[in-house]
């Protein structure tokens, strides 16, 4: 199940109270569902805080809301994972945390390092589809990246650079003053970037015992959870796609299976890596077309893991019935919440 802590949604409810957005206005009869059961669940579906971030957005004209959201809401009252951030001696500690538990917090995103040199890229990948779109709560997830540097390395630290694949919105001042870096829309994936030496630099704060106990702690709490082994390889899938490093011979790896283990497990729930392959395309496409005004095919076929845009191009054609100049045409008359 695609879910995710709820103590992101209860920060998100509180933040649109004190913003003045009247969510039983904005949201439809799910959201608002959602949005009533998470005063008292512990877990909620982890498409429900990415729609509404998005649509409430786009309602208020606010494409500042998502960084606004990460900068407003207490680092330590997410889920279980945060009360780790605090401990971690250096930022590469927090990074392996984030990797290792990060499915506890939500199962709507997964992060990645890119390395290049003395640069390291932390890749967000939006895991479940949106139905309008997930550039704001990626905006909010780096932004809290970003915030999770400044604790461990003092407030005054900031990123090489923000990265961001979608494109640029009509304002951006808000984003400048919370990041403080340049920032970079329209570029190959979501990232922020940040120096080798910073990942390394320890924090005189840090405590690498008291880490490593509740490190123990959460994978206690990791093991009485139900194992999703779909969801972990539709997780691995989405973090490799760009790279053309999505095949069923990496993905087993990863997962330290063989690839007829993989495959069986797969039958065993009804599906098969094709399937899920193409599930994974299938979300790069509608959050592609649902919030870039220029469609790019070109731009389209690397995101979605080919190295020329005729594969994406017979993609749209087989998989999803129709053509690039069609489909973006449908997706801007569909009726979706525009891109703020």
């Amino acid at each position: 199940m695609d879910d995710a802590d709820a103590g992101a949604l209860r920060q998100f409810i509180s933040f649109a109270r004190m913003s003045g957005l009247d969510l039983d206005a904005i949201l439809d009869d799910e959201l608002r569902a959602i949005a009533a059961s998470a005063a008292h669940a512990e877990r909620v579906p982890a498409h429900a805080i990415v729609d509404m971030l998005q649509i409430c957005a786009a309602v208020a004209g606010r494409p500042d809301l998502g960084v606004a959201f990460a900068q407003w809401g207490n680092i330590r009252g997410y889920g279980p994972l945060s009360l780790l951030w605090d401990h971690c001696p250096t930022m590469a500690d927090a990074i392996r945390v984030n990797a290792r538990f990060g499915d506890l917090e939500s199962r709507a995103v997964t992060s990645t390092l890119d390395r290049d040199g003395d640069e390291v890229a932390i890749r967000h990948v939006l895991l479940v589809p949106a139905r309008y779109g997930g550039t704001q709560f990626i905006e909010s997830i780096m932004l809290l990246s970003t915030r999770l540097g400044r604790l461990i390395l003092g407030e005054n630290w900031s990123p090489l650079r923000a990265e961001f694949q979608h494109s640029a919105p009509g304002d951006y001042r808000i984003h400048r003053q919370l990041f403080r870096c340049p920032l970079e829309y329209g570029a190959e994936r979501s990232a922020v970037v940040v120096s080798r030496d910073d990942i390394r630099r320890p924090t005189p704060h840090g405590n690498a015992h008291l880490l490593a106990f509740l490190e123990q702690h959460l994978e206690s709490v990791r093991r009485a959870m139900p194992v999703d082994f779909v969801g972990q390889v539709d997780q691995m899938i989405a973090a490799n796609l760009a790279s053309g490093e999505a095949s069923i011979a990496r993905i087993a790896m990863l997962l330290r299976v063989s690839r007829r283990t993989l495959q069986r497990s797969l039958e065993q729930k009804g599906t098969n890596f094709s399937e899920r392959l193409d599930a994974a395309r299938r979300r790069v496409v509608d959050d592609y077309f649902r919030t870039e005004k220029r469609p790019n095919l070109t731009l389209l076929a690397y995101r979605l893991g080919y190295s020329d845009a005729s594969a994406a191009s017979r993609f749209l054609r087989t998989h999803m019935d129709i053509g690039v100049r069609q489909f973006a045409a449908r997706q801007q008359d569909s009726g979706a919440v525009p891109r703020p």
